[in-house]
């Protein structure tokens, strides 16, 4: 039997409902923080819009709230393919809400935008994530408040969507 590991989720996995649909035998683990860094949506997709990414941060304000997921290595493996080439997986020291520091994998951007905004679809995701994970409003404005553009492709949106149904 492998090992289990330890991903953390930041962007649209933080929604349950999204990563499970991905991942079904993922095992939800809590919330954690990333220190020393911020949210931003400054990912190119390969769909040409904006994703989540996550950049370090200077200041000792800089924090990102996550979900951590225990995964095994295949379905690591399984999340690389899904996430793509557009991000590098990388281990990072994260706190749970128990105090807890654990390293978890995540992915950050290596192609980023320059002025294209999230999906109406995928922000929705990352907001679900956010409320039901019980983040702080602050949190939740600041995603609120990403400009998102409609995709042109309206099948793909409603196949998205779904899971919240």
């Amino acid at each position: 039997m492998s090992k289990p590991v330890y991903y953390f989720a930041y962007g649209s996995n933080l929604s349950t409902k999204r990563l499970f649909s991905r991942l079904p035998q993922a095992q939800h683990v809590g919330v954690a923080e990333l220190f020393g860094h911020v949210l931003t949506f400054a990912m190119l997709s390969k769909d040409g819009s904006a994703k989540c990414d996550i950049k370090p941060e200077a200041s000792d304000f800089g924090k990102v709230l996550g979900v951590i997921y225990q995964l095994s290595e295949t379905e690591l493996s399984q999340l690389d393919c899904i996430e793509g080439e557009r991000y590098d997986r990388v281990a990072k020291l994260v706190k749970l809400q128990s105090g807890q520091q654990i390293t978890a994998y995540c992915y950050i951007a290596n192609t980023f935008h320059s002025g294209e905004a999230p999906f109406s679809w995928y922000k929705q995701h990352v907001l679900y994530g956010a409320k039901e994970h019980n983040f702080p409003c602050d949190y939740i404005n600041h995603i609120k408040n990403q400009t998102s553009t409609q995709d042109p492709d309206i099948r793909r949106e409603k196949r998205e969507l779904e899971i919240y149904k």
